[in-house]
């Protein structure tokens, strides 16, 4: 499997992977992440799809969704020039004749075309078709228009010819798209949570970059929650048809924050051709068009107030005031252009400043050793770790939380981690018999509202335990644990402690020591990959 590691570095999310075999090497690797202290997020790679259905109807010329947006009526006012907007997706092709000038030299993080390195390369033909509805150039006398005719199209290859790619390459992409200026984000994917889209989505609001997701078209398959729409501070995208009623296939769900035609929507397509494709893939970019029309006249748009610009300019349709099929409607850019500028000689509203929920840095916390580590105790032992988790900014306990207590116990190379709950004073306590080298760490995964955290590391480093026994000129030494262990004998000679004999340990865990000479003898137990070395107390032989 892959491993995706999220690091902030510099204040940027670095992303980084490992291709791992075994449950031992992935559990070396997450370990290792865990322990880095800039590490954010570590995780399996998970794969993102396309959210789009797709139709085979004949080629028609009418776009009906230019018509229910008003497009024609709002380029006077803003077709979106000066802004760009990325589209994170299988690539673009840039020398489509509806694109040509209008698609920057991007980025491909799928590899698996060398001489393509700039995004140009579409295998699918998806991201040409989000990119055409988002910016194919206006009143040229070919194919299609955009809605937003005006913008520069990033695009950031990130799916391949399948239409599949992992979350990795998505934040890769989203964080290379941020540091290039865009001021939109186009993401006509979805899946589960992913831990590396997170943090880079996170990155980008923090740099005032707009976001917009697909909500996905799983209704009528389980309707599960798509990310990265559902993300906080993302604008998550349903489907609606000509009659402007929420598409069958599009999910439904509290992280609809609006709807745009995404059925039976005309682009650009790979091969410089056109295609008629359906989903919420095909929505999303309406609303990210939108975005960059109200951006050409208010560069200033935070992606609060963008989308609070958006929710509160939308036409409801569906059922009276927000639902969850169409947010809180349908994206109107024509009203949400005229509520900046004016388009009819009328003084425009200003713009609004009620943010809707935004994302927050999760409070920092603290999980401190209290009790553990730092002694060698011998095999049967019980040894004691405690931690306590705090708030970092107040200290005060954090109670009652999801924890885990991870412990490796030699010769295992990879900790397994067990469920805890902290006290009520914030406490994890664990308790466990020494058998071997014990490690153990406790860790807080975080909650959204808490960040993660964990303890340092309490290392025991184990000795055998050593039973000596006399008998008529012989010691026997029986140990535990005794995997291979060596151990020499040695005999007092009044001033230092002579070597006898070494021998290994039997099967059965013991080792005899016969013919000796009467004196007194010890044993010095070797190293081994479970124990450290030790030394016996002494005996008397007769």
């Amino acid at each position: 499997m892959r491993i995706v590691t999220v690091r902030t570095v510099g204040g940027r999310p670095t992303v980084t992977t490992s291709t791992v075999t075994g449950r031992a090497k992935a559990t070396a690797v997450v370990t290792a992440a865990q322990a880095d202290d800039a590490t954010v997020s570590v995780g399996v790679d998970r794969v993102l799809r396309l959210t789009d259905t797709t139709s085979n109807d004949p080629y028609r010329a009418s776009q009906w969704a230019l018509t229910t947006l008003g497009a024609e009526k709002t380029w006077p006012a803003s077709t979106g020039t000066g802004v760009t907007v990325a589209v994170v997706d299988t690539g673009v092709q840039r020398n489509h004749p509806d694109l040509a000038g209008t698609v920057l030299a991007g980025v491909d993080l799928v590899g698996d075309v060398p001489t393509s390195t700039d995004g140009s390369n579409d295998e699918n033909g998806h991201g040409t078709h989000v990119a055409g509805i988002v910016g194919a150039i206006a009143n040229n006398q070919k194919g299609v228009a955009g809605l937003a005719p005006g913008v520069k199209i990033l695009p950031v290859r990130v799916l391949d010819g399948d239409g599949a790619g992992y979350d990795s390459d998505i934040a890769q992409g989203i964080v290379k798209a941020v540091d290039r200026g865009v001021a939109v984000v186009n993401l006509s994917v979805g899946g589960t949570e992913a831990g590396a889209t997170a943090s880079a989505v996170k990155y980008a609001l923090s740099k005032n970059v707009v976001v917009v997701a697909a909500a996905g078209n799983e209704r009528q398959d389980g309707n599960a929650i798509s990310y990265p729409a559902a993300d906080a501070g993302v604008i998550g995208v349903a489907a609606t048809d000509s009659t402007n009623t929420d598409a069958p296939f599009s999910n439904t769900g509290s992280y609809v924050d609006l709807a745009a035609p995404g059925v039976g929507i005309w682009s650009t397509f790979k091969g410089s051709t056109y295609k008629q494709l359906s989903g919420t893939s095909m929505a999303t970019p309406y609303v990210s068009a939108a975005a960059a029309l109200a951006k050409s006249v208010s560069p200033g748009l935070t992606p609060a107030t963008m989308t609070t610009l958006l929710q509160s300019t939308a036409t409801d349709i569906g059922k009276a005031g927000r639902d969850d099929a169409t947010g809180y409607g349908l994206v109107n850019p024509y009203a949400a252009v005229c509520s900046l500028v004016s388009c009819d000689g009328s003084t425009p509203a200003p713009t609004p400043t009620t943010e809707p929920t935004t994302p927050v840095d999760p409070v920092t916390t603290a999980f401190r050793l209290t009790t553990g580590g730092g002694r060698t105790v011998t095999a049967g032992t019980t040894i004691s770790i405690a931690g306590k988790l705090t708030n970092s900014a107040t200290g005060a306990p954090l109670a009652g939380a999801y924890a885990e207590f991870c412990v490796r116990i030699a010769p295992a190379t990879g900790f397994r981690c067990t469920a805890a709950t902290t006290g009520a004073d914030g406490t994890v306590r664990v308790s466990g018999i020494a058998t071997a080298n014990t490690w153990v760490y406790l860790t807080y995964p975080g909650d959204g509202g808490t960040a993660a955290s964990r303890t340092a590391t309490a290392a025991y480093p184990v000795a055998a335990r050593v039973t000596l026994r006399a008998g008529t000129k012989s010691v026997t030494a029986t140990l535990d644990p005794a995997r291979g262990q060596l151990v020499k004998l040695d005999r007092w000679t009044g001033k230092t402690w002579a070597l006898v004999t070494g021998k290994t340990v039997t099967a059965a865990g013991s080792a005899s020591f016969t013919k000796l000479k009467a004196g007194t003898y010890r044993v010095r137990v070797g190293a081994s990959s479970s124990t450290v070395a030790s030394v016996s107390g002494s005996l008397r032989v007769k």
